[in-house]
């Protein structure tokens, strides 16, 4: 099989596990076929299930496979910007603008100055990093994950129907997932106020779903680094980009 063809030098502690079980299972099966009563029919059931076992244990990477991981001080830095902007806004709008408006010496429109001194920068934290992609993940065939070298070969040239995962903040810090085909990503021309480098543009009318309203609208503009940040190997990454840059912009 494919997965005892990796070499044990490119593999990981559990993937070395994997291969353990694999030589075990194999070692098994050839054992029990060997000692059976009797020729035994090809294709029959047992066959199948033992090969189904087989191959689960074959399979070397997950089917939601991490390809993009911003790093963990920027995401930390990241989300406690928003909370603090956040916190900001409250403290401003529901405390210090109230005791400026009940202030006899204090004109009322240093109550408005006030809230809206706390309202920039949640504005402005709230518009410059919605963007900002924490995580990618894509969704991998049965073929890529195989093996390494099965993996780099699907990597160069890769589905325009692959669902991918981008994982963005909201502004109060949980994790928001938007999943798409890779075919609705663009590369972003940069422009002056302008944080994004990827932008979602459906391939056909009525691709994107239709949201409760308190779910808010989708997220259609991301920001993703160039550089190779992630936990897997190889990284496929910059494979991802490469494909995305060759839909034109419209």
């Amino acid at each position: 099989m494919s997965c005892l063809r990796v070499k044990s030098s490119q593999t990981t502690i559990s993937q070395r596990l994997k291969l353990k079980r694999l030589r075990i299972a194999s070692l098994l099966y050839y054992r029990s076929a060997s000692t059976a009563i009797g020729p035994r029919k090809p294709g029959s059931f047992m066959d199948f299930i033992q090969l189904g076992a087989l191959l689960t244990v074959c399979r070397v990477y997950p089917e939601r496979l991490l390809i993009y991981h911003a790093g963990i001080g920027r995401t930390v830095f990241l989300g406690s910007t928003k909370i603090t902007t956040l916190f900001l806004f409250a403290f401003s709008t529901l405390f210090i603008a109230p005791a400026y408006y009940f202030s006899p010496d204090e004109p009322n429109w240093a109550a408005v100055a006030v809230a809206a001194g706390g309202a920039v920068p949640l504005v402005f934290v709230a518009y410059t990093t919605a963007p900002f992609v924490n995580y990618v993940h894509i969704r991998l065939p049965l073929f890529a994950r195989q093996s390494q070298e099965h993996l780099v070969r699907w990597s160069k040239n890769i589905s325009p129907s692959t669902e991918i995962d981008m994982t963005t903040m909201r502004l109060y810090g949980l994790p928001r997932v938007s999943r798409m085909p890779l075919a609705d990503l663009q590369e972003r021309k940069r422009t002056v106020l302008g944080v994004a480098n990827l932008v979602r543009v459906p391939a056909g009318l009525g691709s994107t779903e239709k949201r409760p309203w308190w779910m808010g609208k989708e997220v259609t503009h991301f920001y993703v680094g160039q550089e190779k940040r992630t936990r897997t190997e190889p990284a496929i990454w910059p494979s991802v980009l490469d494909a995305i840059r060759k839909r034109k912009v419209s």
